[in-house]
């Protein structure tokens, strides 16, 4: 038994157009299945806790929607040694996608969910709040810049515009730019697996990557490897905005790293404390104002048909 859950409204209503492509396949194949459709924020976690809590089988769980509807599967799963979780990403920014090299085509992808020709076993992370709210996230999490980008995306008008043009990406780039002369850049304190913290001037953003890319194609960790149970932590620290107005491109190359106020970290465990709040992302997805925050890499893998 297969269990979809989608995302219909997902690249601007063509979760709901690519289903129905997708459920002509399953039935031509008789394969058993059921489907639920995502009809609020959150709605994804409480279906997948559901399907997970019925019972003790394993459970085939297809996500069709973008990065953010992955973000409310896995933080819907109690148990990762019970789920098969596959993807079919129908995204506007589909970083997970990306990062796992899936591709976007979901005959191919569905065809990889039925028939896999093996399985890998994929890292995630958590992030837990000063006041202990925790979050689990499968391409990324960060405070600072970043965050405060995808928040403004998330909530612009310009995204749903550009995304029907087939323009979304754009959306992440207008709006990165005029955060460069918008953002607080802070001061932090940041302590890489328990020991002693080290002070950073001037942070622009503290990246905590599963994935390569977030926001939509930017190569934030070009190291990072979704299979070896650590985090790659980005910091950008030290820059001017004028330096960020250079920098910035450069991350889409993943060429940011050659530069000096860059640095790029394997760990399991960030804990960050910074000046003032700052904007926080789980996969995109809106997380709130945080001046303390905690990364750690997940003890348990999900395991992903490939």
């Amino acid at each position: 038994m297969y269990h979809f859950i989608v995302n219909p409204h997902a690249r601007t209503g063509q979760g709901a157009i690519m289903w129905k492509e997708v459920k002509k396949i399953l039935e031509e194949k008789k394969v058993e299945y059921d489907v639920t459709f995502t009809k609020r924020c959150n709605h994804a976690q409480d279906l997948v806790r559901a399907i997970c809590t019925a019972d003790d089988s394993i459970k085939n769980i297809v996500v069709m929607g973008g990065d953010g509807t992955v973000n409310e599967v896995i933080n819907g799963i109690p148990d990762y040694d019970k789920v098969i979780l596959s993807y079919i990403p129908l995204g506007s920014g589909n970083d997970l996608a990306r990062g796992l090299e899936l591709g976007t085509d979901p005959v191919k992808n569905l065809a990889r969910t039925l028939h896999p020709s093996t399985y890998r076993y994929v890292d995630h992370g958590v992030i837990e709040g000063e006041h202990g709210k925790k979050r689990t996230f499968a391409v990324s999490s960060s405070i600072g810049y970043d965050a405060s980008v995808c928040y403004e995306v998330a909530n612009s008008k310009l995204k749903r515009i550009l995304n029907k043009l087939k323009l979304g990406k754009l959306t992440y780039i207008l709006i990165a730019f005029k955060q460069v002369f918008t953002w607080n850049i802070v001061e932090m304190d940041i302590s890489i697996d328990h020991a002693p913290p080290k002070h950073y001037k001037n942070v622009l953003l503290v990246a905590a990557m599963i994935q390569k890319y977030e926001g939509g194609g930017v190569k934030m960790a070009p190291n990072a490897d979704p299979t070896d149970k650590q985090l790659t932590l980005c910091i950008i620290h030290d820059i001017s905005r004028l330096a960020a107005l250079i920098l910035l491109p450069t991350t889409f190359s993943g060429k940011h790293t050659k530069f000096p106020m860059v640095d790029i970290i394997n760990c399991t465990h960030a804990e960050i404390k910074a000046q003032s709040p700052c904007r926080v992302h789980t996969d995109g997805e809106d997380y709130g104002m945080e001046s303390h925050v905690v990364f750690s890499a997940k003890d348990k893998q999900i395991r992903m048909p490939y």
